[in-house]
């Protein structure tokens, strides 16, 4: 994501004074957002095909994001420094450590309210966006630190909403040959949105995998992860034809 596009004009004072403001009227507007839901289409492109799939995304305070891609009958949760992969065809959930890098921000879309760890992560910049099926704002991530093997991006381009600056799409450089394409539409916030499916249930014979390690098969009636929400059953879920709602 480039610059500065929005703010070329101004002196370095009022460039960051205006700077200042854009993520303080951010992060107000992600305080009014207790949990959202959304849907979601994806292109994977690398050197060898390009993947599409797509379905629904939840999200809820504090960082806990969940999406379900549909046609692939996977879903894929992040709480705080978790994440669980669940893959039905594999009958398996893989549970990972992701630390306390701050770069996981990233798996949460900006849709958090912590704009401190935004800025700690990333070199951030604000521009005016292209995207005319979206808002007039565009942030540019760039990770401060990419080590030489690391899975991180080269870039992430956010397109943001008027009004909410929620992202209408989202664009993921991962290196020269290789990008993922996001576009989230139809949103539901706070009451509107379905808190049962903020987590997973497993069914009996799903194999838990932690930190590459055998932890258990889960027997009769299935499991469900985490433990401290109500339970959403493993992805049967259709994407519905209505559309697009800002």
């Amino acid at each position: 994501m480039t610059l500065l596009l929005l703010l070329a004009t101004l002196s370095a004072g009022e460039t960051d004074q205006a700077f200042d403001q854009f993520f303080t009227d951010f992060a107000q507007k992600r305080d009014a957002i207790e949990i959202l839901e959304a849907r979601f289409s994806q292109a994977s492109v690398s050197p060898d095909e390009t993947v599409h799939t797509g379905g629904h995304i939840v999200y809820a305070r504090p960082k806990r994001i969940l999406f379900n891609y549909e046609d692939q009958e996977t879903v894929f949760l992040v709480e705080g420094a978790k994440v669980y992969i669940y893959e039905a065809k594999l009958q398996q959930l893989q549970i990972h450590q992701l630390g306390d890098d701050p770069q996981t921000h990233a798996l949460f879309l900006g849709f958090d309210n912590d704009t401190k760890a935004l800025k700690a992560a990333y070199e951030i910049e604000l521009g005016e966006s292209k995207e005319e099926s979206c808002g007039t704002k565009q942030l540019t991530l760039r990770p401060k630190r990419r080590d030489a093997g690391s899975d991180y991006f080269e870039k992430a381009l956010l397109y943001l909403r008027d009004g909410d600056y929620l992202p209408c799409r989202v664009h993921i450089v991962n290196d020269a040959e290789s990008n993922t394409d996001i576009r989230i539409i139809e949103y539901k916030l706070n009451k509107e949105a379905d808190r049962s499916k903020l987590r997973l249930q497993v069914p009996e014979g799903t194999d838990i995998i932690e930190n590459d390690q055998f932890v258990e098969k889960v027997g009769p009636g299935g499991k469900t992860f985490p433990s401290d929400a109500p339970a959403k059953p493993a992805p049967d879920v259709k994407p519905s034809d209505s559309p697009d709602k800002k």
